[in-house]
Parts: structure tokens; sequence; C-alpha cells
């Protein structure tokens, strides 16, 4: 089993525009929530933030860098969402993680936290 902190990188990675490396810390922080909402909507679907509390979080990144979104393949949170998901899908059709946590530290790695589903903890 993959580190779930690479897992969701690079599921991140498929909706940057450019490379992590030249993206802005926002934009990843975006492009890594939207991964976070995508793997546990494809996990479990009754499950996850099925209303959209998200869009909440992604406001907040673009005021601190009105540049963040567009720095995505798209701005459509719910399209790149479901894109997210079928990749999952594809990918790793048997993962059953939950993502609780998932963020960039300060020294600019990805942390995850996680448990399996229907399993409280975190891994």
């Amino acid at each position: 089993m993959q580190k779930m902190s690479k897992v969701i990188l690079g599921l991140a990675e498929q909706v940057l525009a450019q490379a992590t490396e030249k993206s802005s810390r926002e934009a990843v922080a975006a492009a890594l929530l939207l991964a976070h909402v995508a793997w546990n909507r494809a996990v479990d679907p009754l499950g996850g933030d099925q209303v959209g509390y998200y869009r909440k979080v992604l406001g907040a990144l673009e005021a601190e860098n009105p540049k963040c979104l567009p720095e995505l393949k798209s701005t459509d949170g719910e399209a790149i969402i479901q894109d997210l998901m079928k990749l999952k899908a594809t990918r790793y059709p048997t993962d059953d993680r939950i993502v609780r946590v998932c963020g960039i530290t300060p020294e600019n790695n990805v942390h995850v936290e996680w448990h399996h589903r229907g399993i409280e903890g975190t891994n």
C-alpha cells in the first residue's frame, strides 16, 4: 500500500496547470483539497463533502492569492472532483482509506491522516 500523502499528491498534480514546483502554495493547497474531497466521495458516496463546503476553503485560498484558482486546469471544482473520482476508481479501486486531514506542512511536505473505512482512528 502506497503512502497516502504520495497518492493524494499524485491526484492533485493531475489538476494543476503546471508542475507542482512552479505552482503557488495556494494552488497546490486547492488541488490537494479537491483530491481529498474526491477521494472520500469515491470511497464513501454518502460521506465526504457532499454539499460543497470545500468552496469556502477555495474562497479563502483565493482571497490569499487571487491568481491561484486559474493555476488549476479548470475553475469548476465539481468537474475536477468528478474527474478525480474516476481516476481514483481506476488507479486505486480497492483502497478504502478515508482521508481525515490533508494539507501542506510549513516545510512544504504533504501531510495526510487517514483511517480505513468503518474503522475509527488515524494512521
